[in-house]
């Protein structure tokens, strides 16, 4: 289980160094972002080992959708891992040219998103009760929402990279929990309502301690501001999964969309 921790250790890492100048604590969070995206992927490929890479090769009864969702979102975390090394050592220009790719990779994400929530939609509307079909919608419709909310701000504010690298750092906060809450499930004994609370607590616990690490520093509250009332919205969609009103706009959404 300890690797299903880094990502809230590398945090507490971070925020430890008090003593030390506002430059100096701003350069090593910006050096050391990429060991959290890298704490993020590992708990994703921990959390969907069971559940897909262990098919590896044959990949038996899996869709075509699946296979995109997963390569799309590989691609993603390299590019995210990559990028911070990149500013570490100097390579700005690689990392702008690497950048550009985002343009195409981020909607491939969204867009990976959808195929694989109409694929889970047809294929489990014959066998659940309707609600609990529209119920289980309340996770992948508004990630899909939130990661292009944070990516269009990572990128409107690109020639800001303190902002830039906060909106950033909120595309990957949004990719706990997928992964986490299935590994929690599988190894940890954890039911999905107990793996969901964690999965969607880490996040805000992660946003809330960088917002209080800006805070104290005298820095730009608003973008980390912004992407924790984000994550407190997505999380507040989840509960409300079995409202009358999350009902509705899921059965709309399906209608039209779909």
């Amino acid at each position: 289980m300890g690797p299903l921790v880094f990502p809230f250790v590398f945090t507490i890492h971070i925020l430890n160094h008090s003593a030390m100048s506002v430059d100096a604590k701003r350069n090593m969070f910006q050096d050391n972002i990429g060991f959290l995206f890298i704490g993020i992927w590992i708990c994703t490929m921990i959390g969907f080992h069971r559940t897909y890479t262990i098919f590896f090769p044959q990949f038996t009864g899996f869709q075509w959708e699946q296979h995109f969702h997963g390569a799309v979102l590989m691609s993603w975390f390299a590019m995210l891992i990559v990028q911070p090394f990149l500013i570490r050592f100097g390579k700005n220009s690689l990392h702008r040219t690497i950048g550009k790719l985002g343009y195409v990779i981020a909607p491939l994400v969204c867009f990976s998103i959808f195929l694989v929530l109409r694929m889970g939609y047809y294929r489990d509307l014959p066998k659940f009760p309707e609600h609990e079909v529209l119920r289980d919608m309340a996770l992948p419709v508004p990630n899909i929402i939130v990661f292009g909310t944070f990516f269009i701000l990572a990128m409107v504010n690109r020639r800001d990279s303190f902002v830039h690298m906060r909106y950033m750092i909120g595309t990957s906060l949004i990719m706990i929990g997928p992964g986490l809450g299935r590994a929690l499930e599988i190894y940890g004994g954890f039911t999905m309502p107990q793996s969901k609370l964690v999965a969607y607590g880490l996040g805000e616990i992660i946003a809330t301690l960088m917002l209080w690490n800006d805070f104290g520093k005298g820095s730009n509250v608003k973008p980390m501001l912004t992407v924790l009332s984000v994550l407190l919205l997505d999380h507040f969609i989840w509960i409300s999964r079995e409202s009358a009103a999350w009902q509705a706009f899921a059965k709309w959404f399906a209608a039209h969309a779909f």
